[in-house]
């Protein structure tokens, strides 16, 4: 087994999670220009947003790189502080903030989407898992999972901008799909990821490297994750809203 460090693998990795927080911040900047909020506001919550989002990201690249690798393995632990502040933070806001849920119904559906499809870049944990740094029971499943949500990603957006009578659908599946990856990656590799690096350790091998793949799950998780619930929670506001117009148009017995 080669004890050498894969930079570029670890380089890729961290550019895509820079490139997932880019295009939420973007998503969001496309929202804001679709609702009727005073200039103020909307420099408000898209600065406020570029700030949560560098905070998180760049306090989790400190603890990578202060982190000793000796320590790496009883580090992991805290990997689920981050993913839970970070759907907090995300969730939180649409359920306490009227104004915050105007600006996702205005978000465009595509762009929801869309980012999910960063998550092709699974192939990265397939490519860990063939450089014997990454157990199979994890990497597997979180990499073809990743990367079948990805490919969905794309057909949705696709189907969504052609306006196929099936698109909604298929954004409903494709996010249910991405919440339901997350779920199996977090519990295979919770199971699975501190043993094989003790097992790493204990082989002479550098546990440095694996504070750049948590990164992942601190960082890209819990942002994808409160995308898909922002997903869902635009498609169910506008089926409801298409409900009620229905409803209101719809011809009412007279009364006898």
């Amino acid at each position: 087994m080669s004890t050498a460090f894969p930079i570029n693998t670890v380089v890729v990795l961290v550019a895509v999670m820079i490139a997932a927080g880019a295009s939420a911040w973007f998503t969001l900047s496309r929202a804001l220009a679709q609702t009727s909020l005073s200039e103020r506001s909307r420099r408000a919550w898209l600065w406020g947003a570029a700030l949560v989002l560098a905070v998180w990201l760049l306090g989790r690249l400190v603890l990578t790189f202060t982190t000793p690798a000796s320590t790496v393995v009883s580090f992991y632990p805290d990997t689920f502080g981050f993913i839970l502040l970070g759907s907090v933070i995300g969730i939180g806001a649409l359920l306490v903030s009227p104004e915050f849920r105007k600006i996702v119904r205005g978000a465009p559906q595509t762009w929801l989407i869309g980012t999910q499809a960063l998550r092709l870049a699974g192939f990265l944990f397939l490519a860990l898992l063939d450089m014997g740094r990454l157990p199979a029971a994890f990497a597997l499943p979180a990499g073809y999972g990743d990367m079948a949500v990805g490919l969905l990603a794309l057909a949705t957006v696709g189907a969504l901008l052609r306006n196929k009578p099936y698109a909604r659908s298929l954004a409903f599946g494709v996010n249910v799909l991405g919440l339901l990856d997350f779920v199996s990656a977090l519990a295979t590799g919770a199971s699975s990821i501190g043993l094989f690096a003790i097992q790493l350790q204990a082989a002479g091998v550098s546990m440095a490297y694996l504070n750049f793949v948590l990164i992942v799950p601190a960082f890209g998780v819990p942002l994808y994750a409160v995308m898909h619930v922002y997903s869902l929670f635009q498609l169910v506001s506008s089926r409801a809203v298409h409900r009620g117009a229905v409803s209101r148009l719809a011809p009412h017995p007279q009364a006898s």
